[in-house]
């Protein structure tokens, strides 16, 4: 299958030659047909498992609760009583043991003596005393102005 020639290359203002005729169009392959949809009812969402109610596990435990509480019933008062069964004479085990404990005892007494204030100590104490009931009175006439507060 070879193409069109291509034109001379001295003649620029040639016109181009026409195309082949196109090849004819296949028919479209054939698809099967299709049976017609069979329609279903919508299906049903599943049903939730039993433990997803809370009625269902608060009877499961107060169950579960009247059970262990009938076994434990019959095993505590099995009706046999208790049997002891001799082997041999009875003997008499006496345990005497006598300990005496020690416990030192330390009293220890303290005596403290204050030495009398000394006057400048004394002195700027009750200057700082002053000094911040002064500034309480302030930050307190402060927040009483404040909006807010």
């Amino acid at each position: 299958m070879a193409g069109p020639e291509p034109p001379p290359s001295g003649d620029p203002d040639r016109p181009t030659e026409p195309l082949r005729p196109r090849a004819p169009a296949r028919p479209p392959a054939a698809r099967p047909v299709a049976e017609p949809a069979v329609e279903y009812p919508p299906e049903y969402p599943p049903e939730e498992p039993w433990w997803s109610s809370p009625w269902a596990a608060l009877t499961t435990g107060l169950l579960a609760l009247l059970i262990g509480g009938v076994v434990g019933y019959l095993i505590g008062n099995s009706g046999s009583s208790t049997r002891t069964v001799p082997s041999g004479p009875p003997v008499t085990h006496t345990v005497t043991s006598t300990k005496t404990v020690q416990h030192p005892v330390t009293v220890t007494s303290k005596t403290v003596t204050q030495a009398p204030p000394n006057p400048a100590d004394e002195q700027r104490r009750t200057e700082a005393e002053e000094k911040v009931k002064k500034l309480e009175k302030e930050n307190e006439e402060l927040r009483r102005g404040e909006p807010g507060a």
